[in-house]
């Protein structure tokens, strides 16, 4: 399984990254959303996307992503908005709030994968 991680916090990202690959996943990292969209393709399995960076924050980035496609489903992190204002809801994104623990992470990204978070699947198998 393929995971893009996107964060521009490069402590996080390889922490992150760690924790993931020691579980098996395949993890792509990108420092900006800019960065990212050049990674996002049908092998993509689930993105964990940072809210806040600069540029194009996670959820500019996320809706980029969306307005082409249905799919891959996304984990939002973030260590300083509560997630009821970053107007995610209507996503259907995970979110995770920083720091964050390995296990509930792992937790998550099990459930995504296996559930698919947001309507994608039917659309991503189409498009493999």
């Amino acid at each position: 399984m393929s995971i893009l991680l996107v964060d521009d916090e490069k402590d996080t990202r390889d922490s992150l990254r760690e924790v993931l690959e020691a579980a098996g996943y395949e993890v792509i990292t990108a420092a900006t959303g800019n960065e990212a969209l050049g990674h996002v393709n049908r092998d993509t399995d689930l993105m964990l996307v940072d809210y806040s960076m600069p540029g194009m924050n996670g959820e500019e980035f996320l809706r980029k992503v969306w307005s082409e496609q249905q799919w891959p489903p996304a984990i939002v992190i973030t260590g300083v908005a509560p997630w009821r204002t970053l107007g995610l809801i209507e996503l259907g994104v995970g979110y995770l709030r920083k720091p964050i623990n390995g296990t509930v992470l792992l937790g998550m990204v099990d459930f995504f994968l296996k559930k698919g978070g947001r309507r994608w699947e039917s659309e991503r198998l189409q498009n493999r």
